[in-house]
């Protein structure tokens, strides 16, 4: 996938229907949008430098309404920990203090959230997929790129974009929605996905034209971080 540059984008006849082209294939699925991150508090104030700096909540908006507006599935994928029954090393770690269930931090913030989205269940670890019926949402939508963004970059994100890639989707991810601890690893995270960033304006008609690559190009590999 790339993104064409003006001048070969003034070659074509006509710009491709993404609505038709790209509507049940491209899914774009948002990592833990929730108000544990994206409202003042502890977790907050440990990305919210990355966050302003990305102007990473008003790209998301616009990343989500402008996938909606091309039919383009939105998907979140939040991590929510029930103190009584608790799953996965973090929520053990956390004794289930934080994203707890049916608390206002796990909530997934409206700004990026719309009814007609889908919303995983199950999800247990840093990586999304993990314990999570991600996979499954994604199979029968008959997806086979995803675009991922959230927080943070460098954990689920970038454990996500992984995971994607093992099971065979083509996945992206979109650095200017997503943010971390601190610049040094928002750009290690991004180095580390070299071949596989966007920003969210690939999925912006005056933007840009999102072209499928071969697919030894989609499936370069990620290095994990060490």
């Amino acid at each position: 996938m790339r993104i064409a540059p003006e001048d070969e984008r003034q070659g074509l006849e006509s710009p491709p229907n993404r609505k038709e082209k790209y509507g049940a294939r491209l899914a774009v699925v948002l990592v833990e949008f929730q108000k544990q991150w994206t409202e003042p508090g502890l977790f907050h104030l440990l990305i919210r430098r990355e966050m302003q700096r990305n102007q990473v909540m008003a790209n998301a908006t616009q990343l989500a309404k402008t996938a909606r507006a091309l039919q383009v599935p939105v998907i979140h994928a939040p991590l929510v920990v029930d103190p009584k029954a608790k799953r996965g090393l973090y929520a053990h770690i956390t004794r289930g203090l934080f994203f707890r269930k049916d608390s206002h931090r796990a909530e997934i913030d409206e700004r990026v959230f719309h009814e007609q989205d889908r919303v995983v269940k199950g999800r247990s670890g840093f990586d999304a997929f993990k314990g999570s019926d991600l996979e499954q949402v994604l199979r029968e939508l008959h997806i086979t790129t995803v675009l991922l963004a959230g927080f943070a970059t460098d954990q689920c994100v970038g454990k996500t974009l992984r995971s994607a890639l093992r099971k065979g989707f083509s996945a992206y991810m979109i650095t200017d929605c997503s943010a971390t601890f601190c610049r040094a690893l928002q750009r290690r995270a991004e180095r580390l996905a070299k071949g596989h960033t966007l920003s969210h304006e690939a999925l912006t008609d005056s933007t840009c034209i999102i072209h499928e690559t071969s697919s030894q190009e989609s499936q370069a590999p990620v290095r994990s971080a060490r």
